[in-house]
């Protein structure tokens, strides 16, 4: 197998003479089987870039697997120019939503209001699989796949192929007791959003509540938060582990229930699990090559030994 980056930053692009080392399109991962065929993980802006290659490489037939529908993962799919070729065939696959179908969701962002070209009017073939926790068969590759812990549904896939796997987490985080942790986390300072005077209000009713956490059901909670890290943990055991890490673990607090992990959290897990390559990926828009170069360097050093990587734009890993 071959995999090659072509989009690794997190929420929004942050293209730059800041980010150019890295890269600044958001996620797009390709892995190529044995057999020469294409599997697309997630359509991020990265993809514009990939469409314009497969062109040059003549590939035909391409099973795109869309980890979860934030905008960050889907919005460079109308300028995936392999979509506009007549006589290519596009297998879209992503998480079942219970309020509209995967095709549904694909088509709102190339509603006129948004986009001047609608997917009606793309001339490749196009298709849609909603998937649940499965295993799908595609050639001699068999794509498995775990739900992943983010604010909307979404899939973890990981992708078996001659004995060799690469797992590709799309935006996930550890799971932890809501009934301890919720009311109590810091308000987010990020440039998402500002916090409302409205929210800080309902932040400070709850905390005011003594019946939030602290009760008799914490150690059922715990319990299943435990069985579900630990879940997570078997499905990344392969050679290539491609996991979110958004945040440095001292970042975390701030940012906890936004669904995205700490570094230092998914590099110990990696050592459990015994992964023979770790990278890091969907970086924080507001980190710099020269920040996430600091941070690498450090992880690095702290983890002598361990095969361990931050992604970057044109990465490629024969496997």
């Amino acid at each position: 197998m071959r995999i090659r980056f072509w989009g690794v930053r997190g929420s929004i692009a942050s293209p730059g003479k800041n980010t150019s080392e890295y890269g600044g399109n958001t996620s797009c991962v390709e892995v190529e089987d044995d057999d020469g065929q294409v599997f697309i993980f997630d359509a991020g802006t990265g993809i514009r870039e990939l469409g314009l290659d497969l062109v040059k490489r003549k590939v035909k037939v391409i099973h795109l697997f869309i980890s979860h529908t934030h905008w960050d993962h889907i919005q460079g799919f109308p300028f995936f120019v392999p979509a506009y070729l007549a006589g290519n065939k596009i297998h879209i696959y992503g998480p079942i939503h219970f309020e509209k179908p995967l095709k549904k969701i694909m088509d709102l962002q190339m509603d006129y209001a948004y986009f001047p070209v609608s997917m009606e009017q793309l001339n490749a073939e196009i298709d849609y699989t909603n998937l649940k926790e499965e295993s799908i068969q595609i050639g001699n590759t068999q794509v498995v796949t775990k739900y992943s812990n983010h604010p909307v549904t979404g899939l973890c896939y990981k992708v078996i192929c001659n004995g060799k796997s690469v797992v590709y987490t799309g935006d996930t985080e550890p799971y932890y007791n809501v009934l301890k942790a919720g009311a109590k986390t810091p308000a987010p300072d990020h440039d998402h959003g500002a916090e409302s005077s409205e929210s800080r209000e309902s932040v400070e009713s709850v905390e005011s509540d003594d019946d939030f956490g602290g009760s008799e059901n914490d150690e059922d909670m715990d319990k299943i938060v435990a069985e579900r890290n630990e879940h997570h943990r078997n499905f990344c055991v392969s050679d290539v582990l491609i996991h979110d890490a958004q945040y440095t673990a001292e970042e975390y607090p701030k940012y906890l229930g936004w669904g995205h992990s700490p570094m230092e959290q998914v590099i110990a897990m990696a050592k459990i699990s015994g992964n023979k390559k770790l990278i890091l990926t969907h970086h924080d828009p507001g980190k710099s090559d020269s920040i996430l170069g600091e941070i690498e360097k450090r992880l690095r050093g702290a983890n002598p030994g361990m095969d361990l990587s931050f992604s970057k734009e044109g990465m490629e890993i024969p496997l």
